[in-house]
């Protein structure tokens, strides 16, 4: 057992390493107010596609949407947060606060094909919500397509069409569907009123 003296060192030295770890903490992670997100669009949006084709087959099997949030690290690495898994038409993202990490980018699926949704481009909430959030989303389609939910022009923005991903096995295209390059609020409500295409 330490004595007066001897109890005294040990207390300072605790002291001395919790100063320590407090302080190598504040200098190696980034706080929301100093993070300076420094990886280009190009890049979040190569990530963003090499992300969601893995997710497609699981999407596919599972007939579930799957969602994740991109974030930049305070290296400058890309990373994404855990797949989340939701339902046949819907996946709820949550927000995440990680210190040294600071969001970039959605990125979700769209399920399986069916004839019933008409998923082959983003929803009206698909777009609503990236564009609260203030930073863009990426979609991929049952049909293999990739879409930029750019945040700060509000619109949706076909990156590459139908089998630039992996597309589902069931899938099959609608000669009577035609698919836009792009797509405002107004223009994707205006879809969603008419009826799904029959093909």
């Amino acid at each position: 057992m330490f004595d007066g003296p001897k109890l005294k060192l040990v207390y300072a030295a605790i002291a001395i390493l919790w100063v320590a770890i407090v302080v190598h903490s504040a200098w190696t992670v980034k706080g929301p107010e100093d993070f300076v997100v420094t990886v280009s669009q190009g890049e979040v949006q190569d990530f963003a596609a090499a992300r969601l084709d893995a997710m497609q087959p699981r999407s596919f099997a599972e007939n579930v949407e799957l969602c994740a949030i991109i974030f930049e690290d305070d290296t400058g690495a890309l990373g994404s947060s855990p797949v989340r898994a939701g339902d046949e038409a819907t996946c709820d993202l949550r927000y995440f606060d990680e210190p040294g990490m600071a969001p970039v980018a959605t990125i979700h699926t769209h399920a399986a094909f069916s004839a019933e949704y008409d998923s082959e481009v983003p929803s009206v909430t698909d777009l609503q919500g990236d564009i609260g959030e203030g930073f863009d989303g990426y979609i991929a389609t049952p049909g293999g397509r990739l879409w930029r939910n750019d945040a700060n022009t509000g619109r949706a923005v076909l990156v590459c069409g139908e089998g630039c991903l992996t597309s589902d096995p069931a899938y099959r295209a609608c000669s009577d569907d035609t698919v836009a390059q792009s797509y405002t609020l107004a223009q994707l409500a205006a879809r969603a009123r008419r009826p799904v295409a029959e093909c």
